[in-house]
């Protein structure tokens, strides 16, 4: 996977943003 962010570790959301693709993910999200 590409670095697509300058801090070290990804937050679980932001994986998921990753992950998605550009896709809304949401902590409220049960789906994500």
């Amino acid at each position: 996977m590409k670095k697509a962010y300058s801090k070290p570790t990804l937050s679980r959301r932001e994986k998921l943003s990753v992950v998605t693709a550009g896709a809304p993910v949401s902590d409220a999200n049960p789906k994500a």
